[in-house]
């Protein structure tokens, strides 16, 4: 009883004929179609809700994206996939070199912060990755060769799921019921790089009998970093913009840092560069170190001894990842059936910094180095004879389930229980760092810092240890009760407890701040968590549909919260649906937000009070909060969806999304926006900041010199807008078309911003408007793709004026065009061809032709990849 339904299986169906495009969300008449072939009217689960029902265009907006789908609009993982999809609406974080989350890729639906975004496997929660907190999950923990199907729920849903599923859920539905064995095995090279860029293999199979089931697959993918130097934009320039010849540090620069070889004078007016600067220019070359002007950045007279950091940095880091998943259920007896489920991920990259960039401290006036002549504060340096400093990663994760389920012969009962656990243990790896106790030792010593022993008395290995444990004991029965005009009302009651346990080590020097060019300081924290909830489906009329759901959290570690929501379905006539939702949902703490001790970051921001108008990094400290407070946040949904005809659908929705009582941090760019707007003053070098959140410390001169920050429970925010999505086929004697069209609208983004309630839609980093768009078409053994997406243009700066923020120049959009064609050879199996980014767009770029978006505009470039697929 517990094996494929012909309902299930014509679902799978309908997803799968709709693999030749994007298919974000599959029309209700195509479905309608099939149910129609079937005898047997079976319930299924939805994504948003425990009850299984028979309608998938729910109370609550849904997208759903198969793997087919994936691989056609030419994505090579999912978080490819999920990062294109045009609901993250500001982009989110991917693989980045040079920290210890460079592995990772999370999703940000609405723009409302990975965070606030609840990832599920199989609808059950996947925990957060403990390198990036504990809190946002890591999107490359899941592989590719194992994804059935990706479901996007746009609405608030604590009510059912818990903590942070405030701006929606994602669901990744994993095989299961699989049959027979199909390989899979590819290749890919970017224009702008040397060789084979990407590859992968698979392998899925999977055997049934008359009792049960056992699916298996195996993925292995790999990706190549990209290096600063192979992209013109992101390697290091000087510009002269003025025409004055003279090149000025930070303003006309892109790629080069003041750490070289810089001396600040002891009461920090000026800035000299090393009287040894050009040695070290003849010594390395002038594309490595260069004597600089710093009128513009520090103050007039000053000068840099500067060094090209993006001459030898990465700044995609790579992914080498291998999976091993089994899915088995097997029927005990005819009302119960144990299913079993296991994961186990390794997931390698390499990334890489320039050679470490760190304070020298104290240097003496009879240093060669300093200009001086008397004892100096803090000298800039850049200890280029150490090496790069290169990180590898390594992320393993392990996810395991087993439980029973079954029904009970009273009021068509259906029941679940089971036990979940994983285990995430991330360790990330500093080469060739600098040791402040070998510099000591070599200057208490008198050994030459250029000397072999001198630099290898400075080397240092820097160890990150993160891990999080996560177990999960569920249990929950749903059941018929109560019959209203439209039928008896479907009911599910459930209790869970969960326990989570999270730690940060980092190495001990790097903890005690001995460590030039890294940071950090090691963290942990546990808390459990006892919850009860309840949903309720009631069929007023056979044309309305009320769901009523709430759930009551408890955690050990800082409180309680009740979550109700409520949604209504009208089907006004056969293929139209006006549905509306209200949810109240939360985000508990972080661990690490909770727990985490004081770390360092060289954070880049524009110092507009010293006239500044580039980026430059800044030593910032961050600070944790073990007083903060949930999260809180009201979601309201109005929406439409009309199958116009069996060719034609539509889907139209209205979100406002508000969330108050925001766990946030002060960037440095916030910091500075607040000194301007009188909000915090500076403080001078050597003043206590030690019981200080917030502050700033500048010199005489007007020069930042560092900052501190931290977590706090802030305003909030409020996201409003429409979400529209056409589906449209037509069948011709020449094939089958098919046009797909999801589109995100964002019509305000209201927060604070230096104290000033504003509207940020349109501001760089948040574009207004997203577009994923699919044109297919299937003829015999021949598929062809199109797929474009869309990335609406943005200011480049924002200025406060008069208690007004101004938008500043513009970024332009970005269209990306994606081909893939398909030969299905039958029994010889498949070969299909890709080619991203077909016009070989650059990602958007400022005005001085710099990459500042990671986030929303990857570098890849024009990216051909080829595969092979067969099937027994």
């Amino acid at each position: 009883m517990f094996t494929n339904s012909k309902l299930a299986n014509s679902v799978r169906l309908a997803m799968a004929f709709g693999a030749t495009s994007i298919a974000l969300g599959a029309s209700n008449a195509a479905i309608a179609q099939e149910a129609e072939a079937s005898e047997v009217v079976e319930k299924i689960s939805v994504t948003g809700s425990r009850i299984k029902r028979t309608d998938l265009e729910g109370a609550s907006p849904v997208i759903s994206i198969t793997a087919a789908d994936i691989k056609m609009e030419g994505d090579f993982t999912v978080a490819d996939a999920l990062r294109s999809s045009s609901l993250n609406s500001f982009g989110s974080f991917s693989e980045r070199s040079g920290s210890s989350a460079q592995s990772q890729a999370t999703i940000n639906l609405r723009g409302a912060g990975s965070r606030r975004t609840l990832v599920l496997l199989d609808g059950r929660r996947f925990p957060g990755s403990p390198t990036l907190g504990g809190a946002s999950a890591n999107l490359n923990a899941i592989p590719m060769a194992a994804v059935e199907r990706i479901d996007i729920m746009t609405d608030g849903a604590s009510a059912v799921y818990g903590s942070d599923a405030m701006a929606g859920v994602v669901n990744i539905i994993l095989k299961e019921n699989f049959e027979g064995l199909t390989f899979n095995i590819g290749a890919g090279h970017r224009d702008n790089d040397e060789g084979t860029t990407s590859n992968e293999f698979s392998v899925v199979g999977g055997l049934s009998n008359d009792k049960g089931n056992i699916t298996f697959a195996f993925d292995h993918q790999k990706r190549k970093g990209i290096s600063d130097g192979a992209r013109d934009y992101t390697k290091a320039q000087f510009n002269d913009f003025n025409g004055d010849g003279v090149i000025q540090a930070y303003t006309e620069t892109s790629g080069w840092s003041i750490y070289g070889a810089t001396i600040a004078a002891p009461d920090y007016s000026t800035a000299t560069a090393s009287p040894l600067c050009n040695d070290l220019i003849s010594e390395y070359g002038s594309d490595t170190f260069a004597l600089v002007n710093a009128d513009d950045d520090w103050s007039a007279g000053s000068t840099y001894c500067m060094y090209a950091y993006a001459n030898v940095s990465y700044n995609t880091a790579s992914i080498d990842r291998n999976t091993l998943y089994v899915n088995a259920n097997y029927e005990v007896t005819n009302d119960i059936e144990w299913f079993g489920q296991a994961m186990f991920v390794q997931n390698h990259s390499f990334g890489r910094y320039a050679p470490p960039a760190a304070p020298w401290r104290g240097i003496t006036a009879d240093n060669p180095h300093n200009p001086y002549g008397e004892a100096t504060p803090v000298g800039y340096f850049r200890w280029v004879g150490i090496g790069t400093r290169d990180g590898n990663v390594d992320d393993y994760n392990q996810d395991y389930t087993t439980g029973f389920r079954g029904t009970l012969d009273w009021n068509d009962a259906s029941w679940e229980v089971y036990y979940h656990y994983n285990m995430a243990d991330n360790k990330s790896v500093g080469e060739y760092y600098l040791s402040y106790g070998g510099l000591a030792h070599n200057q208490a010593n008198d050994i030459d810092l250029g000397s072999d022993q001198g630099t290898a008395n400075m080397k240092a290995t820097t160890l990150q240890d993160s891990s999080a444990g996560f177990n999960q004991y569920f249990a929950g029965i749903g059941f018929d009760a109560f019959e209203f005009d439209g039928g008896v009302a479907a009911h599910y009651f459930g209790a869970e407890y969960m326990e989570q346990t999270y730690s940060d080590t980092y190495d001990g020097q790097s903890e005690a701040g001995l460590i030039g060019g890294s940071a950090g300081n090691s963290a942990s924290g546990e808390r459990d968590i006892t919850a009860i909830f309840f949903e309720s489906v009631l069929p007023i009329t056979d044309a309305i549909e009320i769901n009523v759901a709430a759930r009551y959290d408890d955690y050990s570690d800082f409180g309680d919260n009740l979550a109700p929501a409520v949604s209504a379905r009208w089907e006004l006539m056969e293929g139209l649906v006006l549905r509306a939702s209200y949810s109240e949902s939360f985000r508990a703490p972080g661990l690490d937000e909770l727990n985490a001790a004081t770390s360092f970051s060289a954070e880049g921001a524009i110092d507009y009070a010293t006239g500044a108008t580039t980026e430059k990094q800044y030593d910032t400290y961050y600070k944790s909060n073990p007083n903060l407070g949930a999260e809180e946040s009201d979601y309201t949904n109005l929406g439409v969806a009309w199958d116009i005809n069996d060719q034609v659908g539509v889907k139209l929705d209205y979100f406002n999304l508000s969330i108050d009582n925001v766990i946030q941090t002060k960037t440095l760019q916030s910091l500075l926006t607040d000194e301007s707007n009188g909000l915090i003053n500076a403080v001078a070098p050597g003043t206590d900041t030690s019981n200080s959140t917030f502050y700033l410390v500048r010199a005489a001169s007007g020069t930042l010199i560092e900052a501190g920050t931290g977590y706090f429970n802030g305003r909030g925010f409020e996201v409003e807008g429409i979400d529209f999505t056409i589906n449209a086929m037509m069948e011709t004697e020449f094939g089958d078309f098919r046009f797909n069209n999801v589109n995100s609208f964002v019509l305000k983004y209201e927060q604070e911003l230096g104290g000033v309630i504003t509207d940020t839609a349109g501001f760089s980093g948040q574009p207004e408007f997203k577009s994923v768009a699919t044109l297919s078409w299937g003829y015999e053994d021949h598929s062809l793709a199109w797929n474009m997406t869309y990335t609406d243009s943005t200011s480049e700066n924002e200025v406060l004026v008069n208690d007004r923020w101004t938008q500043e120049g513009k970024l332009d959009s970005w269209l990306i065009h994606n081909l893939t064609y398909t030969y299905d050879a039958g029994d010889y199996g498949a070969v299909t061809l890709t080619i991203n980014n077909l016009t070989d767009e650059d990602p958007v770029l400022n005005s001085a032709g710099q990459w500042t978006d990671q986030d929303l505009y990857n570098n890849f470039g024009r990216d051909y990849r080829v595969s092979y697929q067969i099937s027994f």
